[in-house]
């Protein structure tokens, strides 16, 4: 009772500590999401291009009655990223799967949330990190040479577009494809390098947390051991 006034529950200090925690947590799990959807993506894109090249590569075969090595060579890795493509969809749904019920979770609690909830959100993060870690480091490698790759494409639109020169009669489709392209595959390069550093950047955290818990783990045994008879 101070001044007449009951405090009941954490004091506010303790409220914004705890808000913050919540905070972080969720931009987290945004990360995490954002790079499993970005993986789903490559994976995607990987399985179409796959899938391109062995249709033309059978087309190819077919009108022209060729069936030499170059033609089964490109059939071969057409097969070859569309295995691997959707391969890549069926393990990043699967962390995703994980990610996005955590995160349903969390985002259905009330608000504010205790720390003790957080905390248990946080273990059933790490476990399920520790579970797919190395698929999720693979994503974050995907990741980054995906927005390379992507970035690259982009200049190359760039260039082309500018090389074009401006037409005599006013822009047409033919000039601005090459800068709607450029515009699409930039804006997926640096979204997809901006999400891999974000996510690295937690990914360290959660590494930590997982060589603590460890340690925690080892000494606990220890004292087990020590104290048995």
């Amino acid at each position: 009772m101070i001044h007449g006034t009951t405090l009941t529950g954490p004091p506010p200090a303790a409220d914004g500590l705890q808000e913050n925690v919540a905070a972080d947590f969720a931009a987290e799990l945004q990360s995490f999401f954002v790079l499993c959807l970005l993986s789903l993506v490559f994976g995607s894109l990987a399985l179409a291009f796959g899938l391109q090249f062995i249709l033309s590569a059978l087309l190819a075969m077919g009108q022209t009655g060729d069936y030499g090595i170059l033609l089964f060579l490109r059939a071969l890795a057409g097969w070859a990223a569309a295995v691997i493509g959707f391969r890549w969809i069926l393990s990043s749904a699967k962390v995703l799967s994980g990610v996005n019920r955590i995160r349903r979770d969390f985002r259905a609690l009330e608000r504010p949330v205790h720390g003790e909830t957080v905390a248990g959100f946080i273990a059933r993060m790490m476990a399920h990190y520790r579970e797919h870690w190395k698929t999720i480091w693979r994503m974050n490698l995907i990741a980054t040479l995906g927005g390379c790759l992507f970035l690259a494409l982009g200049i190359v639109n760039l260039v082309q577009g500018i090389s074009l020169g401006y037409p005599a009669g006013g822009p047409d489709l033919a000039y601005l494809f090459p800068f709607v392209a450029a515009g699409i595959n930039l804006a997926i390069g640096l979204v997809s390098l901006l999400s891999s550093a974000w996510f690295r950047s937690y990914a360290r955290a959660w590494e930590r947390r997982l060589i603590e818990a460890s340690h925690s783990e080892e000494a606990l045994e220890k004292s087990m051991e020590q104290g048995g008879p």
